[in-house]
């Protein structure tokens, strides 16, 4: 297949969520009429408030990064017929890793941030590996055990910062947060803003993401699971083997994204505090819906999600509730599940038909 062919088969995968998203803008105009906002001037403050200035653009980028390779965590093990519901865990993991080695282990120059980076990944791989093992050996569900491995990432994250480095470090956990990193571990930041270079990274991963999908053997056997795990085993390949290969790569894109985030100075802070990433990592699921459960379209899709998040500010400022942003970003989200609901109910009709 030709680049024309590809990106040309690609817009056409993207066609039923750019609709989607076009129906949730309309439905969260119409709700913004009734709750007495003009959308067209809701929007302009939303895109000012983003692109308008430093402040505004730099938010934008902070958040991309997290939200792609989030999405992508979600995206790849959902490949494989699994559903990665604890990338939050793994973020929090990935992150305290990062902060450990920052803290503890004296490295040199730009070695320091690379070897959390790489770290705190691996620690992600290895954390959402336990849910794969028991889904793909004891046929646990996957969606409860990842989602209770949160809670269990959560909390051995706060045993570390204030038990461990708390101790090491006394006083120092009294604001919920470590001791700040030294100034070698820090991201770059790109020019003319304090945003990290992770962004780039996050893009750069999403294309080799897409790649590794569509042009590799493990991408092909990893989609061929996905779609039917029995006809892929009578073709040669490991459905176990896979899955778990998927889940594994996704808890690594996870990890990446939260030693990035703690590493990243343009986040007020080059520390780890409690309850740093929010709720990121399920953010991350939405990301994903929303770009069709496609590596570049997470990118579009984060930077859409980017957009509403740093103009809330600049539309709060204009007695713009921040609580209608939550809304559209909601409807957005409903309304890009309809394609799937849509696909589902002509398949049922046109087997009632036959």
């Amino acid at each position: 297949m030709d680049l024309g062919a590809f990106a040309m088969d690609q817009f056409r995968k993207a066609l039923p969520s750019v609709f989607a998203l076009v129906l949730g803008i309309a439905a969260g105009s119409v709700l913004m009429v009734i709750s007495g906002f003009n959308p067209l001037l809701v929007f302009q403050l939303m895109i000012v408030g983003a692109f308008g200035s430093s402040q505004g653009r730099t938010y934008m980028l902070i958040y991309m990064s997290p939200l792609i390779l989030n999405a992508l965590a979600f995206l790849v093990p959902g490949k494989a017929g699994m559903w990665n519901v604890g990338a939050q865990g793994q973020v929090y993991l990935g992150g305290m890793t990062a902060a450990l080695i920052a803290l503890l282990v004296p490295l040199p120059g730009v070695v320091g941030p690379v070897v959390c980076l790489l770290a705190g990944a691996l620690v992600g791989s290895v954390w959402a590996f336990i849910p794969a093992l028991m889904r793909v050996y004891r046929n646990a569900s996957e969606i409860v055990t990842t989602i209770m491995l949160n809670y269990v990432a959560a909390s051995l994250a706060s045993y570390l910062l204030f038990d461990y480095i708390g101790v090491i470090f006394p006083g120092a956990t009294v604001n919920n947060q470590s001791p700040a990193f030294p100034s070698a571990f820090r991201l770059l930041r790109l020019p003319g803003s304090t945003a990290s270079v992770m962004v780039i990274v996050a893009v750069i991963t999403a294309f080799a993401v897409l790649y590794f999908l569509q042009r590799t053997t493990y991408g092909y056997e990893i989609r061929a699971v996905g779609l039917s795990p029995l006809s892929s085993k009578t073709k040669g390949i490991n459905p176990k083997r896979m899955m778990l290969l998927a889940m594994a790569l996704g808890g690594l894109l996870a990890g990446l994204a939260g030693a990035g985030d703690v590493l990243a100075a343009g986040h007020y802070t080059d520390q780890f505090a409690e309850g740093w990433f929010g709720g990121e990592g399920f953010a991350g699921i939405a990301v994903a819906l929303v770009g069709a459960s496609n590596p570049v379209g997470a990118v579009f899709s984060a930077v859409l999600f980017a957009i509403m998040v740093a103009g809330a500010p600049y539309m709060q400022s204009f007695g713009m509730p921040k609580e209608m942003i939550w809304t559209l970003q909601g409807l957005i989200i409903l309304f890009t599940a309809m394609p799937y609901l849509y696909t589902l109910v002509q398949n049922k009709l046109g087997g009632k038909s036959k």
